[in-house]
């Protein structure tokens, strides 16, 4: 989900009146033939038009991609040797692409904090508000799954990759390169997912912490089907089975479960204790014997995240998943527990 400007051009389209080649501009319904002038209506299965993206990697290539993966120090050391690969197959997932422009106003108000000390060394917090109006007029293009990928754990795909790859989609020659799954969910309710993170997207770059009124506008909708390959490995290791989705155009891995190494859950969780306590113990000491400065709070609860998250690996690193919901609810969590200026600190994000 990325910002785009300008509309990309699609070729391989033929008028059925002349056979002539007809250009047909990204979201574009209705055109003409340069050649004979007839008027031509393009519309996908789903009432929306269709495209496809043809897979850039091979077959050994995306197993190379899930072997390299399986050898990481967060991994059974056993692993990369002795996973046996059952299966390794193509597969077209239909996502939703929605691009639009969202143009606006937003008034309200930038919160400031100024922390100061006064003659006995106390600190003190002053809160200032100041009123602030942003305009909004930004590209944004929304990708979801159109279908339920809860197997593979790919809810989108990289739209920088995407642009410049768009085909139009025709069933019989992309299910020779593999099978096709077709889409499931609403075109309205992605309609309005879409318009919806759009304007999430836009208040969130208006930079207002307190927003009183917002008038905001989603315009020049396009909404299409894009079919996008992915390399299904499935393998097995210690009686169990195992499953990697590798991105068709990038190589790139999206989603994997593997098992994890005892020895680095018991290195991470020793390491987040040790360093944990010392900055805990620092901390609190400091915030007690001196200023009861914030920023030693702030050393404390660093010090708790670093335990924590090293029992979080322990708890849960016996068996290692890459991507998918799991890992973004995780985040989230992580998120509500600490903020994001701690996890930057400890390196999470």
């Amino acid at each position: 989900m990325t910002d785009q400007n300008k509309p990309e051009v699609i070729k391989g389209l033929m008028c059925p009146s002349c056979g002539g080649t007809v250009e047909l501009s990204e979201g574009q319904n209705v055109l003409k033939c340069p050649y004979c002038e007839t008027s031509l209506l393009v519309m996908g299965d789903e009432g929306v038009i269709q495209y496809h993206v043809s897979s850039k990697i091979e077959r050994d290539s995306a197993k190379d991609a899930v072997i390299k993966w399986l050898g990481k120090f967060d991994k059974d050391r056993k692993l990369k040797k002795q996973a046996e690969f059952t299966d390794i197959f193509l597969i077209h997932i239909p996502f939703w692409r929605s691009l639009g422009k969202v143009c606006g106003w937003i008034f309200g108000n930038k919160v400031e904090h100024e922390t100061h000390k006064d003659s006995k060394g106390t600190s003190h917090t002053t809160t200032r508000k100041k009123p602030v109006e942003r305009m909004v007029m930004q590209d944004y293009v929304w990708n979801k799954a159109a279908c339920d990928v809860s197997e593979f754990g790919v809810e989108e795909v990289d739209e920088s990759g995407i642009r410049g790859k768009l085909e139009p989609f025709d069933f019989s020659t992309v299910e020779k390169q593999g099978m096709i799954f077709r889409p499931t969910s609403s075109r309205t309710d992605s309609m309005k997912e879409s318009e919806e993170w759009m304007t999430s997207k836009a208040r969130s770059s208006a930079r207002v912490d307190e927003v009183i009124f917002q008038k905001l506008n989603v315009i020049g909708k396009k909404l299409s089907i894009v079919y996008y390959p992915l390399w299904v490995i499935r393998y097995r290791f210690k009686d169990r089975n195992y499953q990697v989705v590798v991105d068709g155009l990038h190589g790139k891995l999206l989603y994997g479960r593997a098992p994890g190494s005892t020895l680095y859950r018991v290195c991470m969780f020793v390491g987040s204790l040790m360093i944990g306590n010392l900055i805990l113990t620092v901390s609190a000491k400091e915030y007690f014997s001196s200023s009861s400065d914030n920023i030693y709070i702030l050393g404390a609860l660093a010090g708790a995240t670093f335990i924590l998250f090293g029992f979080y690996k322990f708890r849960y690193g016996g068996e290692v998943i890459e991507g998918g919901k799991k890992d973004h609810d995780v985040t989230e969590a992580m998120n509500s527990i600490m903020g994001e200026d701690i996890q930057k600190i400890i390196g999470v994000k």
